[in-house]
């Protein structure tokens, strides 16, 4: 069971994220209901601690075992779904991820039933891109030391 609920205020979500770079750059998912590339990552399950989740998660998007990680961010993201509308309180911890061996491309399907693909841009192309949620558009292959706990209401 997903550690979500919906209310007549809105959605709650507890997430995990990956970040995960190399030298193509940073590996982003997009499908074909959404214009906008998200990460790798998904819900924390019931019982399951965000670095399980992110094990999980990681191993189901891309098929490839997690070779090292480190908490990098702890987000606070308050927005709207244009896709349902839904106004979305969610908490997501992001990890900067080191893959167990090069992934290529990959393709899998989210909770709409939508086919996704992950595919890399190049550090210099994020800027330009509409990438969700807005601070991964600043990553670069350098991980920082410490947690950043950041907050974006929309």
């Amino acid at each position: 069971m997903d550690c979500t609920f919906q209310t007549d205020a809105g959605r709650f979500n507890y997430r995990v994220g990956a970040i995960i770079t190399s030298d193509l750059g940073l590996l982003v998912v997009s499908n074909s209901k959404e214009p906008y590339f998200y990460s790798v990552g998904g819900r924390v399950k019931l019982h399951e601690t965000a670095d399980e989740a992110i094990e999980r998660e990681v191993f189901e998007e891309t098929g490839k075992r997690i070779k090292q990680k480190k908490l990098g961010f702890f987000h606070e993201n308050f927005f709207t779904s244009a896709l349902t509308n839904e106004r979305y309180h969610e908490l997501c911890l992001y990890y900067y991820i080191e893959l167990s061996d090069k992934l290529v491309s990959s393709s899998s399907r989210n909770e709409f039933g939508a086919q996704e693909q992950l595919l890399w841009l190049s550090l210099g192309e994020l800027q330009d891109a509409d990438i969700r949620p807005a601070f991964l558009k600043k990553i670069t292959n350098e991980k920082k030391e410490s947690v950043q706990h950041l907050i974006q209401k929309k």
